[in-house]
């Protein structure tokens, strides 16, 4: 089975992290894995690396000076808003790739996004000035981005001095699954956090039922051990393909919830009242919530292990509404 360019040899320093009287475990993991979204005009993730997994979601695939990258692309956006959130949420990095071409609209989606989820990232131009670009980006996270041309080599090492921070618990979130014959169900996803080993028994949020993992692909080949920030396919055991979704995640433990208790951070450029029917991003969960007295209502268990809520209203002109405190 097909899977995204990472490696299995990630190196870890453990540390210990005190904050408020409780000890949390952390890995500083090395640059050797870096999953990248890629947002703004079309064309340069296919400069970047080799095209691997398909969908409404592409991912290129590349190694470069011993690093492997996978970088992140949402083809159906801008017609699918939900797609530019669900690969930004697959990345630890970005690039806002902008040309003439570019619509106003998107720049705006692209770099409101960016500022919402506090991304890191760079700029990369084509056939425009940063003195053009500037003014949108005052105020925001990307007013500290770097902004330079379109020279592979150039992009590529922006990416080696960014330091990555991995919790050590084990975590897993899936963005594609499917059911190979004589294989059975396969799952491709991230490993977020921790290190996933062949034969682990664990559960799969909001479904809350034992998972275990038969067999795990890096880069086509198996491997007995995923570490934090590799790209994987897992064939697993004991649940069925109606189970999964994008956004589920595979841990030991999970936050899941139907209903929340938020307070609504308001886009500044949004003028209406929050709508009473609204659609959230939750991780990589599409998922709609009615809202009222201060509460979003799922109407199923989703998980929300810690993620920002996004509140999308896709049918109005503008489609970021804010985001949702809980």
């Amino acid at each position: 089975m097909g899977h995204a360019n990472t490696s299995s040899n990630s190196f870890f320093i453990g540390i210990e992290i005190i904050f408020n009287t409780q000890i949390f475990n952390y890995f500083i993991l090395s640059n050797n894995v870096m999953n990248i979204a890629v947002i703004g005009s079309k064309g340069l993730s296919k400069d970047l690396g080799k095209k691997g997994t398909s969908s409404d979601i592409i991912l290129y695939n590349t190694s470069f000076q011993g690093k492997n990258f996978t970088f992140i692309e949402p083809d159906k956006y801008p017609e699918k808003i939900q797609t530019l959130f669900q690969a930004l949420n697959m990345s630890q990095f970005a690039i806002l790739y902008i040309t003439r071409e570019l619509e106003k609209s998107m720049l705006g989606e692209c770099i409101l996004s960016l500022d919402m989820l506090g991304k890191q990232g760079i700029i990369v131009l084509e056939e425009v000035t940063q003195e053009e670009i500037k003014p949108f980006l005052f105020g925001t996270i990307l007013d500290k981005y770097p902004m330079i041309g379109k020279e592979i080599p150039e992009i590529m090492k922006h990416f080696f001095d960014f330091q990555i921070e991995c919790p050590s618990e084990p975590k897993v979130v899936i963005d594609h699954s499917f059911v190979v014959k004589s294989v059975g169900l396969v799952l491709l996803g991230t490993v977020v956090s921790g290190e996933v080993k062949k034969h682990d028994t664990l559960k799969i949020y909001p479904a809350n039922k034992e998972v275990s993992i038969k067999s795990i692909q890096i880069n086509d080949k198996d491997v007995e051990t995923a570490f934090c920030y590799d790209r994987v396919g897992l064939c697993v055991k004991g649940i069925e393909l109606q189970d999964v979704e994008r956004g589920s995640v595979i841990a030991k433990n999970a936050k899941t919830a139907k209903t929340l208790d938020v307070r609504i951070i308001k886009n500044k450029f949004y003028k209406d009242d929050v709508p009473s029917n609204v659609m959230c991003m939750v991780g990589l969960q599409y998922v709609n919530a009615k809202f009222s007295e201060g509460k979003l209502d799922f109407g199923k268990e989703i998980v929300i292990d810690d993620e920002k809520i996004v509140i999308l209203t896709p049918d109005k002109k503008m489609r970021i509404y804010g985001l949702a405190e809980y």
